[in-house]
C-alpha cells in the first residue's frame, strides 16, 4: 500500500473535488477535514468517502 504525506493527500483530495466541480475555495476545506478524520483514527469518515461524495455531487445532491 502506498504511503502519502498529509500534504500530498490533501492536494490529491482537493484536486479530485475541484475536478468534480467543487469551488476552489471549498475543495481544500473538504480535503483538510477528510484527511484530518483519517489522521485522528476515524478512517470511516476520511478519504474513504471520496467516491461516495463524488457520486452525490455527480447526481446533483
Amino acid at each position: 500500500m502506498p504511503n502519502f504525506t498529509q500534504e500530498q493527500l490533501e492536494k490529491i483530495t482537493t484536486d479530485i473535488f475541484e475536478a468534480g466541480g467543487v469551488p476552489s475555495d471549498e475543495a481544500p476545506i473538504i480535503a483538510e477535514l477528510l484527511v484530518a478524520s483519517n489522521l485522528t483514527g476515524h478512517d470511516s469518515h476520511g478519504v474513504l468517502r471520496i467516491p461516495q461524495y463524488m457520486g452525490l455531487i455527480e447526481s446533483g445532491l
